[in-house]
């Protein structure tokens, strides 16, 4: 990116912001269409809509759902503050940044009981609790380490940028290291998130498994699939451009020599 956006100066200061204009506008579009779809898919058709503890299937819709909204949408959402805020102060920024991950954080939670619940609590065809295995597919297994890298994540930003906030020498060089793993863990849950929808359409759609035909489930599903690769990659092409960062401000370079995030 470094190559194509500033040592070649390809584009002006103002053909680079309408390009970063078009990505961010393409990336919201596909972000709601991907919350839209997924909620679509899980309560139409005859997935049957969503309900708790008294229907462990509906029980699992939760899970998709949330995790799109959750450990995608806002997700992304979080890693593009400071490009879209870039011009503003880095307290408001910060604190962004932080919310948005916090309420990912709980929606990952809310999916990551519902699965394990309508696992756990499964009625088999003879009305009796018949529990499904739970960690037994690759995505369980990926996601499972993806759900603990973004909790180390999380962690390591709020306690080093946040609350108590470690030195400035230490904050400066983890910086890298915590925008690197950032990107890994949003390509990571799209990874996840793309074998999830495989798993579950190979699991319930007979339509295509069984008959051999293209049904209105699967093509919502596969237009999940799209929307999630649309907005994963919109959110990594702004992420990733050094002419988009947040620049300190003059105020903020007074007091002290802090790197752009």
């Amino acid at each position: 990116m470094s190559m194509i956006f500033e040592a070649h100066n390809i584009l002006n200061e103002h053909q680079s912001n309408r390009l970063f204009n078009g990505v961010l506008a393409a990336s919201q579009l596909f972000g709601i269409l991907t919350v839209l779809s997924v909620a679509l898919w899980m309560g139409g058709y005859n997935e049957g809509g969503f309900a708790w503890s008294e229907d462990p299937e509906k029980q699992f819709h939760y899970h998709p759902t949330f995790m799109s909204m959750g450990l995608i949408f806002l997700f992304g959402e979080a890693a593009i503050v400071y490009r879209v805020f870039r011009h503003e102060r880095k307290r408001f920024t910060k604190l962004l940044h932080m919310i948005i991950h916090s309420t990912a954080l709980i929606f990952m939670f809310i999916a990551l009981k519902a699965v394990l619940d309508s696992h756990d609590y499964h009625v088999g065809p003879n009305g009796k609790i018949a529990p499904i295995p739970n960690f037994f597919s690759i995505h369980s297994w990926i996601g499972m380490l993806t759900i603990i890298a973004y909790i180390l994540q999380y962690i390591f930003g709020f306690v080093t940028y946040l609350f108590p906030g470690l030195n400035m020498d230490i904050r400066k060089f983890s910086l890298p290291f915590h925008q690197l793993f950032g990107v890994i863990i949003l390509i990571s849950v799209t990874l996840t998130a793309l074998m999830g929808i495989t798993e579950r359409s190979a699991w319930k759609h007979t339509c295509w498994t069984k008959h051999g035909e293209l049904c209105s489930q699967q093509l919502i599903a596969n237009f999940l699939g799209i929307c999630i690769i649309g907005y994963t990659s919109c959110i990594l092409f702004i992420v990733l451009n050094p002419r988009w960062r947040r620049k300190p401000l003059p105020e903020e370079e007074s007091l002290q020599p802090l790197s752009a995030d």
